[in-house]
């Protein structure tokens, strides 16, 4: 019997509907692993810690934090694995921060969600759960995330720094790439990617020496037509920002109020601001980068917004050189 390590957090995976109001319980993400026994029966042993308990809407990095602290300082000599519940609304943020902070251990991470609370029947918290189990049981190490959308027949299977927001209509997650790590159907996993689980398997350096410690903070700026970077303020715990280019790798860099005056910002701050993302390969861009990339605006290729983010909060509370951790390949977030 395989013996996992629990990892609640709360979340609509670890919650209950109250009158139309869902509202996390303490201990209430044990409900879906009792679930799952009258379903499964007692085939695996559940062991619990619940480190924090929230709606992920209200993630921060503090309690990203908390999440990879309570696990590192885990035995987990004791356990064949790990999974990890969450809210699906920062799924993608915590899937990049975690795989990159826990992808040297010698088991298995998983990390999951629900679309609807575990005692609601339309609910794929047991489908995603069952799925974290046959993974565990299937893999020696690595970290995954793993959900049902609700139109497919399958739970997909995801590197978790690849992994982006779920849409806002039909609730679905996807892949940055397009691509997909493998699918589990009928409790059997298929592998669809080119990367091989030898690779998956290799030793990894640990990205920080044994306590994560966010302290400083990102600054995240996402683009929209008429945007007044003027207005925009750099918290003083601010010590990096990354600017989501759009989906041809351009910012507003035209008149007073353009990014040129938030770079401005960063300069004098003796900050770097980076671009998310470029493809890596592409012959030419438009016109309107050629001021800020001369002005010192760094590009980042081929990585999703939440691993960017991620990545650079890493960078900046770590030892490591921030521009040289951005362009390492430390879980599979770049692209390539």
């Amino acid at each position: 019997m395989k013996r996992i390590l629990t990892v609640l957090t709360g979340g609509t995976i670890g919650s209950e509907n109250r009158n139309g109001i869902i509202i996390p319980q303490n201990g209430s993400g044990i409900r879906c692993l009792e679930l799952y026994r009258k379903k499964y029966g007692a085939d695996t042993d559940f062991h619990c810690i619940q480190p924090v308990n929230i709606l992920s809407e209200n993630l921060n990095i503090k309690i990203m934090e908390t999440v990879v602290n309570s696990i590192l300082n885990t035995d987990l000599s004791l356990y064949d694995g790990v999974i990890i519940t969450h809210g699906s609304d920062t799924l993608s943020y915590s899937s990049s921060m975690l795989s990159m902070c826990l992808c040297h251990l010698e088991i298995p991470v998983i990390i999951t969600a629900a679309n609807r609370v575990p005692d609601d029947e339309r609910s794929n918290a047991l489908d995603n759960i069952r799925a974290a189990v046959c993974l565990i049981n299937e893999f020696k190490k690595g970290v995954f995330t793993v959900y049902k959308n609700e139109q497919d027949d399958h739970t997909t299977v995801y590197l978790p720094t690849r992994i982006t927001e779920a849409d806002r209509f039909c609730d679905s997650f996807s892949s940055f790439d397009k691509k997909v790590f493998g699918i589990i159907k009928n409790d059997s996993f298929k592998k669809i990617s080119d990367i091989m689980l030898t690779d998956i398997y290799r030793k990894r350096q640990p990205v920080f020496d044994n306590r994560l410690s966010l302290d400083n903070n990102v600054m995240m700026i996402f683009p929209y037509p008429s945007l007044d970077y003027n207005s925009l303020t750099i918290d003083p715990s601010v010590k990096a920002v990354v600017h989501v280019t759009y989906h041809s790798s351009t910012v507003k860099t035209d008149g007073e109020n353009s990014a040129l005056s938030l770079l401005k910002k960063c300069l004098e701050r003796n900050i770097n601001m980076y671009l998310c993302s470029f493809k890596k390969g592409q012959d030419s861009v438009y016109n309107s980068l050629t001021p800020i990339l001369n002005s010192g605006a760094k590009p980042l290729f081929d990585i999703s917004n939440e691993s960017a983010y991620c990545k650079l909060l890493l960078g900046v509370n770590t030892d490591n050189n921030t521009d040289e951790l951005m362009n390492k390949n430390i879980y599979y977030e770049i692209c390539r």
